[in-house]
C-alpha cells in the first residue's frame, strides 16, 4: 500500500472520529439513514451531511502534498487550477473570461505576468592592478537591491552615505557627483570607539537603513555600490553577510550592488592603492563633509535573475437576469499558497506548506457556493432580475495580492459595475463557532440586510469596525467596490507553517459559513437597490506604502517612523517575531497575541499569549497591518522595545529579532 493511500485513509479516519465526537449541525434530511454501510470509517462518514463530505473532498485534494503547496509557477499549482476549473464547469458555470484576453484560448483563465523572487546567478569583485582574490559568499555577496550588471569604474568612498543627518551631518559635499563611479560605503552610521551609534540609544537610528543609504548614493549618481560590513560595530550582524534578498525584490540602484565582509574590507581598501587605510576612512566617515577619491578602479559583476512567468486566475460566471444582469458580484478566494515556504513562512522554510486553511478552505467554499447559486438562479421566477456573479480563484495573493490587483485592473465588466466583492480567506479552523465578517459598513444599508442572515446562522458573527486582513478584497476596496471579508476570529499557530494540514479543518463550521454566504450572495445579487460605496473613515496610519515598507533597515527605529501599507508584503521580511495575532480586527489599537511559537524572538523575550502589543520602539501600533510593516523594516539582531499590556499592566520588553528560518 502506498504512503499516499495510507495518508488518505488516515485523513478519513480523523474526519470520522471528529464526526463521531461532534456531529454536524446540519438538517437531518441532509444525511443518509444510519447503518447503510459497514466499517467504522464509512459508518462515521455517512452521518455527515453531503455538503460536509463534498467540502472535505475539496479541501483534502487541494491541500494534498501532491499539489506541492500550490505555489504559482509550479506543477502543483497547475494541477490545482485544473481541478477548480473542472468543478466550476461541472457545477454549471460558464467561463468567466470568455471574450476577454486570455492565454492559450482558455476562457476559464485570466493570465498575468508575475516575477519570481530574485536569485543570484553569479558575482565577482576585484580591484584592478591588484593580486587580491575575494571569495564569493565568504568575502562578499551580490545583493538584489541592485539591478545587476558588470561595471569597471573608479571608486569613491562615501562614508556612511547619509544625507541630511542630525546637526547638519552629510556624507556628501554640495558638488559631489558620483556619475560613472562605484560608491563604497560603510554599513550603519557614525559610531563611538565602542562601536555604538552616536545618534541613537537604541542600536541605530533611521539613518542607518539600507534604503536611505542606497537612495542617497543613487541621487548623487552612483553607478554601482559596495557596502562594507563595518568592522568594530557593536552589532552581531557584522560577523556575516546578508542574504541576496535581504532588501526584498526591488532594485534601488540601477546597477550592481554587493556587500563586503568586515574581514575583507581592509584588504580591499588597501588593494585600491590610495594610501588611505580603512581606519583612516572610518574616521573621515564619522565627520562627513564629502567623498574621498580612491586610486584604482574596481570590477563589480553581479548577475541577478528575475524570471517572469505567467500566473492565472481561474473563474466561472453565473449570468444575471433582467435589468440587473449588467452588474456583477464577485465571490472569491485565493487558490495559491507558499509552496515550500521559501518566502512568507513563519517556520519550517524549505518544507512543504500544504495551506489547508490558507486557503484550500476558502477555495472549496467558492466552488460549492457556485453550484448552489446555479441551482438558486434556475429557481428564480420568470422575469426576475439578478446580478451576474463571478466565482474567481485568485493566484499570487501570498506574494502581494497580484491576481486580485490584475483582475481589478482588467475586470470582466467595468469596475464601476461591480456591486460587491465577497472574499474568503482561512475559514477552515473556526473555533467556538466564531467567524469574523468585516466590510458591512462599506456599502450604504448593507448591515441592515445582513443582520437577519447572520442571526439565522448557527455561527457567532463578529463584525469589526474596520476591514482588516491583507487579502484579495483590499484590491477591490481601493477601486471603491464594497466588500465582505470572511475569516476566522482566532488565528492559529499553524498559519504559514507546514502544520496547516487538512485533517485539522473544522469542516462542519466551514460548511455553515458557505451556507450563510450562499444566502448573502443571493440577497446581494437580487436586491433592487444599487450598492453605494462608503469609504473608510480617515486614519492617520493609512498612508500609501513606500519603499521604506519594502526595503528592510539596519535601524532599530526606522521602521516605526516609516509609512505603512494596508497590505504589507511579508515576503520581504528577513526576521520572524514568532506570534500568531489573535485577531485582525483593527477597530482596537495594538496587536492581540493569539499564540507564541517556541524558540522564536517572541518566546525568548517572554511575550505571552493574551498580551497586546501596543508600542514598537515608542511608536504606537495601530493594528496588525501597521505592525507587519514595522517588522519588515528590521534585520536579524535588531533589538526592539515592545510596549505590552498584560493583565491590565503596561510593561516594556526588549526583543532581539531572529532571522527567518532560525530558531
Amino acid at each position: 500500500m502506498t504512503s499516499l493511500t495510507l495518508r488518505t485513509l488516515a485523513t478519513a479516519l480523523l474526519v470520522a472520529l471528529t464526526a463521531l465526537a461532534a456531529p454536524a449541525q446540519m438538517a437531518e434530511d441532509d444525511a443518509l439513514p444510519a447503518g447503510q454501510f459497514d466499517g467504522a470509517v464509512a459508518g462515521a462518514l455517512e452521518q455527515l451531511a453531503e455538503d460536509v463530505r463534498v467540502y472535505n473532498d475539496h479541501v483534502v485534494t487541494l491541500a494534498n502534498p501532491y499539489m506541492g503547496g500550490r505555489l504559482p509557477g509550479t506543477r502543483g499549482m497547475e494541477v490545482a487550477k485544473d481541478y477548480v476549473q473542472y468543478w466550476l464547469e461541472q457545477y454549471g458555470l460558464q467561463p468567466a473570461f470568455a471574450g476577454v484576453e486570455h492565454s492559450e484560448g482558455n476562457p476559464w483563465r485570466q493570465p498575468f505576468k508575475l516575477s519570481s523572487l530574485p536569485e543570484l546567478d553569479h558575482h565577482a569583485l576585484s580591484a584592478t592592478e591588484s593580486d587580491l582574490v575575494l571569495e564569493p559568499d565568504v568575502d562578499f555577496r551580490g545583493l538584489a537591491v541592485g539591478s545587476g550588471g558588470a561595471v569597471t569604474a573608479p571608486v569613491v568612498f562615501v562614508g556612511y552615505s547619509i544625507s541630511e543627518g542630525p546637526d547638519g551631518f552629510d556624507s556628501f559635499g554640495p558638488h559631489d557627483d558620483l556619475s560613472g563611479k562605484i560608491a563604497v560605503m560603510l554599513r550603519f552610521e557614525p559610531m563611538d570607539a565602542d562601536g555604538k551609534s552616536l545618534w541613537s540609544e537604541s542600536l541605530w537610528s533611521r539613518h542607518a537603513s539600507f534604503l536611505a543609504k542606497l537612495t542617497a548614493a543613487r541621487e548623487h549618481g552612483a553607478t554601482a555600490v559596495v557596502i562594507i560590513n563595518t568592522p568594530g560595530a557593536d552589532d552581531p550582524r557584522v560577523k556575516e553577510l546578508v542574504g541576496v534578498r535581504v532588501a526584498g525584490s526591488r532594485a534601488v540602484i540601477d546597477g550592481p550592488v554587493a556587500m563586503l565582509s568586515a574581514t575583507a574590507a581592509a584588504p580591499f581598501i588597501d588593494a585600491l592603492g590610495s594610501g588611505h587605510s580603512l581606519d583612516d576612512l572610518m574616521q573621515l566617515a564619522n565627520v562627513g563633509g564629502g567623498v574621498t577619491e580612491l586610486h584604482r578602479e574596481a570590477i563589480l559583476d553581479v548577475g541577478i535573475k528575475r524570471q517572469r512567468f505567467v500566473a492565472e486566475n481561474v473563474g466561472g460566471l453565473l449570468p444575471g437576469k433582467g435589468d440587473l444582469a449588467h452588474e456583477l458580484v464577485v465571490v472569491g478566494a485565493h487558490l495559491d499558497h507558499l509552496g515550500t515556504g521559501l518566502f512568507g513562512s513563519r517556520g519550517g522554510a524549505g518544507e512543504l506548506h500544504p495551506g489547508a486553511d490558507d486557503n484550500a478552505s476558502g477555495s472549496a467554499a467558492v466552488m460549492m457556493i457556485g453550484e448552489k447559486l446555479v441551482q438558486a438562479y434556475a429557481a428564480l421566477p420568470e422575469g426576475a432580475s439578478a446580478r451576474s456573479i463571478a466565482f474567481v480563484l485568485f493566484s499570487a495573493e501570498e506574494s502581494g495580492l497580484n491576481g486580485a490587483r490584475h483582475y481589478v485592473e482588467s475586470p470582466i465588466v467595468p469596475i464601476e459595475d461591480h456591486a460587491l466583492m465577497i472574499n474568503f480567506d482561512m475559514i477552515g479552523r473556526i473555533k467556538d463557532k466564531k467567524l469574523s465578517v468585516s466590510g458591512g459598513h462599506t456599502a450604504a444599508g448593507m448591515r441592515e440586510w445582513l443582520d437577519p442572515i447572520f442571526n439565522a446562522s448557527p455561527l457567532v458573527i463578529h463584525q469589526p469596525g474596520t476591514v482588516g486582513g491583507a487579502s484579495d478584497h483590499a484590491a477591490f476596496m481601493r477601486a471603491e467596490v464594497p466588500v465582505l471579508f470572511s475569516i476566522l476570529t482566532d488565528l492559529h499557530a499553524d498559519y504559514h507553517t507546514p502544520a496547516d494540514v487538512s485533517w485539522k479543518i473544522n469542516r462542519e463550521d466551514a460548511v455553515h459559513t458557505l451556507h450563510m454566504f450562499r444566502e448573502i450572495a443571493l440577497t446581494a445579487a437580487t436586491l433592487p437597490n444599487s450598492f453605494e460605496y462608503v469609504p473608510p473613515a480617515p486614519r492617520g496610519n493609512r498612508a500609501t506604502a513606500s519603499a521604506a515598507a519594502v526595503v528592510p533597515s539596519d535601524s532599530a527605529t526606522s521602521a516605526s517612523s516609516a509609512p505603512t501599507s494596508d497590505t504589507p508584503n511579508m515576503a520581504n521580511a528577513t526576521v520572524r517575531f514568532g506570534i500568531a495575532p489573535g485577531s485582525y480586527d483593527e477597530s482596537e489599537p495594538g496587536v492581540l497575541v493569539g499564540s507564541v511559537s517556541d524558540d522564536t524572538s517572541a518566546s525568548a523575550a517572554g511575550i505571552k499569549a493574551g498580551d497586546r502589543l501596543m508600542t514598537w520602539n515608542g511608536k504606537r501600533i495601530a493594528g496588525v497591518m501597521q505592525w507587519m510593516s514595522m517588522l519588515i523594516g528590521h534585520d536579524p539582531g535588531d533589538v526592539v522595545d515592545v510596549g505590552v499590556i498584560r493583565d491590565g499592566e503596561d510593561i516594556h520588553i526588549d526583543v532581539t529579532l531572529r532571522a527567518k528560518g532560525s530558531q
